[in-house]
């Protein structure tokens, strides 16, 4: 249907686009100068060369434009841990990389440190949301990051993980604020290295050993969904929780997780560890990505096939399946038909009915 929205030509939704943006990099340029107390709408509106009732076309408020701001570092660094993890390299070494990255982004954007350790917000504000939600995604990874160390035997065993992430972003916000309290002409890099090399020491392993099985021993549930937006939204960082899904699931398991918006450092990060991955967008406010546990089996898809033609192939498709093997179809609809058939075979099966209504079928042969 046709509506005064989705007529705009789309050169006048790119120019409309570009000029905000240019209102979040000048907001955070003005940061790098100036209090946040004495950030205005009007004053941000003059950096970019607007009026002030031009700027409220594009932000309704200064806090609008703050949390913008913060969602523009989220998305940087998240192309900056996208690289990382994609890189094949030790724990130790994407921490470094990690480490040298958020310092250079800092050295970049001078203004953004201001903002985090401003008394921006109470309560449950937008921008205090989108605050911690930009710290719990840096706490997630540097604690996943010291868990690998852990099971390649480099980390010591006995280190909460946890800790070491919340000591690690610490001494990073410590030198950033420190940077602002005294004269030095050491570029900040180079100190951060410095620090960083001390805080490695901290959760080294005395005396690194083989890798060790670190997982306990789980009910696999073959198939679960985790719906990140309710954890975004109270500004947590769901990355312990979709890997807590991928390790209950197990190999051939799948987690469906729904998310609003493309989570690609996760997908780089999953892809990494094997994991197949795939991410479909649902609508403007919602992203349903797929990870199947170990990469295999790829789903076989029935959908396009009319009735009962899905029921017989995924008996057919069982009948060959070996013992301790997973089969995944996806299909036309949750087919409560078939259930009673498998059951009668002795198998387990779990389904997850997609946003269009079809399906996707998890059968395990035990």
């Amino acid at each position: 249907m046709l509506s005064i929205d989705n007529m705009v030509h789309p050169a006048e939704r790119e120019k409309s686009e570009h000029r905000r943006e240019q209102i979040v990099r000048a907001a955070l340029a003005l940061l790098a100068e100036a209090p946040l107390s004495e950030l205005s709408t009007r004053r941000i509106a003059g950096a970019v060369g607007i009026s002030q009732p031009a700027l409220f076309r594009h932000f309704r408020s200064r806090e609008a434009i703050l949390v913008e701001v913060i969602a523009t570092a989220r998305a940087d660094l998240g192309h900056v841990v996208t690289r990382i993890v994609s890189t094949p390299s030790a724990p130790h070494a994407r921490l470094g990389a990690l480490a040298d990255a958020l310092v250079g982004y800092v050295t970049e954007n001078p203004g953004l440190p201001r903002l985090l350790f401003a008394n921006v917000a109470a309560g449950d504000s937008p921008l205090l949301s989108a605050l911690r939600q930009l710290h719990s995604m840096q706490l997630s990874l540097v604690a996943e990051l010291v868990r690998e160390g852990q099971r390649d035997g480099t980390f010591d065993p006995t280190v909460e993980p946890r800790d070491a992430a919340t000591l690690f972003v610490g001494f990073l916000q410590a030198l950033t604020s420190s940077r602002r309290l005294e004269e030095r002409d050491e570029p900040l890099v180079e100190q951060g290295r410095r620090l960083f090399a001390l805080w490695l020491k901290s959760v080294m392993a005395a005396h690194p050993s083989k890798p060790a099985n670190v997982h306990a021993e789980v009910r696999r549930e073959g198939l679960q969904s985790v719906d990140a937006r309710p954890l975004l939204a109270r500004g947590v960082d769901p990355l312990d929780s979709v890997l807590a899904a991928v390790q209950a699931v197990g190999p051939g398991g799948v987690v469906k997780l729904q998310v609003p918006f493309r989570p690609t450092p996760l997908l780089s990060l999953l892809g990494s560890r094997g994991h197949a991955v795939s991410a479909e967008q649902v609508n403007g406010k919602l992203w349903v990505v797929e990870i199947v546990h170990g990469g295999a089996p790829a789903p076989e898809d029935l959908r396009e096939l009319e009735a009962p033609e899905p029921l017989e192939r995924v008996l057919l498709a069982c009948a060959r399946l070996p013992r301790g093997r997973v089969y995944l179809a996806r299909v036309p609809r949750v087919p409560r038909l078939l259930f009673p058939h498998l059951e009668e075979r002795g198998l387990q099966y779990a389904v997850y009915e997609e946003q269009d209504g079809t399906a996707l079928l998890r059968v395990f042969k035990p």
